[in-house]
């Protein structure tokens, strides 16, 4: 009887695992850091700091039914969010970010260097 048990018991505390990462997660996410990194040719001291401050606007909800929500100046994007083993998250099949150790981290290209973003649960 107990080598029956056993199987079950490991498939339990496997999905209670899975459900934590997942369940730790959802919630509202609020920016924690900005780091611009753009050349310093084709950029001004003042254009690094304004694009810093609209970045700190950012949020992002995850709900309970992988809905990512996020929401900028430009106004608010929706899509079905998937969190991978190596923490990589997508929305709708495009990468968004990547989940480790309590935080969200995005990274965006632009000509003039990249912005990583830190959000952490508020």
């Amino acid at each position: 009887m107990k080598k029956a048990i056993l199987p079950y018991l490991g498939l339990a505390a496997l999905l209670c695992a899975c459900t934590q990462k997942t369940d730790s997660i959802v919630g509202t996410w609020t920016v924690d850091k900005v780091n611009v990194q753009f050349d310093e040719r084709r950029s001004t001291p003042e254009l690094v700091k304004q694009i810093g401050e609209m970045e700190k606007q950012n949020t992002i909800v995850i709900g309970p039914d992988s809905l990512l929500t996020f929401n900028n100046l430009e106004g608010e994007t929706q899509g079905r969010m998937r969190l991978s083993k190596d923490g990589t998250m997508t929305c709708d099949g495009t990468v968004f970010g990547l989940w480790e150790e309590g935080r969200i981290v995005t990274r965006t290209d632009s000509p003039l260097g990249e912005i990583l973003v830190t959000y952490r649960k508020k």
